[in-house]
């Protein structure tokens, strides 16, 4: 990489040090100030003078510095440094005789309801993990748990989609649609729903407790019925919100290098104003909000005359049936406490039970 151009890109060769060890973006949780011998005697830094020549080279440092690489001396120091990582002591021991002796539902909700989290933490934040078949394609995203019943955790959205979570969950149409159309109901067989992958894991992470909730299972869609009552709940805006979405479709893309010389631009701007040509254009693109703005529109047209919005075929609830549950509760020396809930089927009864096990850390 010469000095000249350091944002220059150059194919790693097999000899190239930069192509065995990727750059570091982050390096070492926490903050944690390293000091150098010079730190007294280095005089403060002086601004280069707005000169023309200045610009450039200013401008590709500023873009180096978003992927700077510690060097070895700083790296070495902060790797030791006692505090260079969260250690875990909120907690005594957890042990089994504090979980649940048969039901991880009453477990998570004992441990929903810790007054140590409060409310406006949003214990309810949680991710849902999906997979696509047959390739395997992990996803995940951030959602609420609504409901937590005796057969589940519940959470709403819209399931319609084929670029996002409706389609690996349920399927797509055979027809190829954009979208999945009406949600499946409950109980329906197999043959006469699309090809999908029910199978799907909810993570609860806690900071304030140091706990964690891992759930996977399988997950079945609420009633039209059960959806409608919560729909009703939401405000009129995220309604209209609700019918506006083409959830995970794309509304607009750049190509690769496309938004460089803009975001060269922008930067020279904030550092240099006056060395940027009066006749620069730095207007803000159209990115896509404004089809989505359009489509907000159409809807508060569509229902201006309508006092209850109806619920869209494609959005609604759906419920994660556990298999198991796993709850976390985390250690000093990460050696953390682990139990969980497998599903076991009784024969005697025909239903089933749950086995706690241990879990290594």
């Amino acid at each position: 990489m010469s000095s000249e151009n350091p944002t220059a890109d150059h194919p790693a060769s097999p000899g190239d040090d930069h192509g065995k060890h990727p750059r570091k973006l982050i390096f070492a949780p926490g903050d944690i100030q390293v000091s150098t011998p010079n730190d007294q005697t280095t005089p403060p830094h002086k601004p280069d003078t707005a000169t023309p020549a200045n610009v450039s080279r200013l401008v590709a440092e500023a873009l180096r510095s978003e992927t700077s690489t510690p060097n070895s001396v700083t790296e070495d120091q902060i790797v030791s440094h006692p505090a260079r990582a969260h250690q875990f002591v909120t907690n005594p021991p957890l042990t089994v005789s504090q979980m649940h002796p048969t039901n991880p539902l009453h477990q998570f909700h004992t441990w929903f309801r810790d007054p140590r989290l409060s409310a406006s933490s949003a214990p309810e934040t949680c991710t849902l993990a999906t997979a696509s078949l047959p390739s395997g394609r992990v996803s995940a995203r951030v959602v609420y748990l609504k409901e937590l019943d005796e057969r589940g955790w519940v959470v709403y959205s819209n399931w319609g989609s084929r670029q996002g979570k409706g389609a690996q969950v349920f399927g797509t149409q055979a027809g190829g649609d954009s979208v999945l159309g009406a949600m499946p109901e409950p109980g329906a067989e197999d043959d006469e729903m699309p090809q999908g992958n029910k199978w799907a894991a909810l993570t609860f992470s806690w900071g304030t407790t140091e706990r964690q909730v891992r759930i996977e299972g399988l997950i079945e869609p609420l009633s039209r019925e059960e959806s409608e009552l919560y729909w009703r709940t939401r405000e009129r805006g995220s309604q209209i919100g609700g019918w506006a979405s083409w959830q995970s479709k794309v509304l607009w893309s750049a190509e690769p290098d496309s938004l460089i010389e803009r975001r060269r631009k922008s930067l020279a701007q904030d550092v240099f104003p006056q060395a940027i040509p009066g006749d620069v254009d730095e207007t803000d693109i159209d990115d896509g909000r404004a089809l989505l703005e359009k489509r907000v529109r159409e809807m508060e047209e569509r229902f201006a005359n309508t006092e209850q919005i109806p619920l869209p075929p494609f959005w609604g609830g759906v419920r994660l049936v556990p298999e198991s549950v796993e709850f976390w509760q985390g250690r000093r020396s990460r050696l953390h406490d682990r139990f969980r809930y497998v599903r076991v089927h009784d024969p005697q009864s025909d239903s089933y039970k749950w086995r706690i096990e241990r879990l290594s850390p």
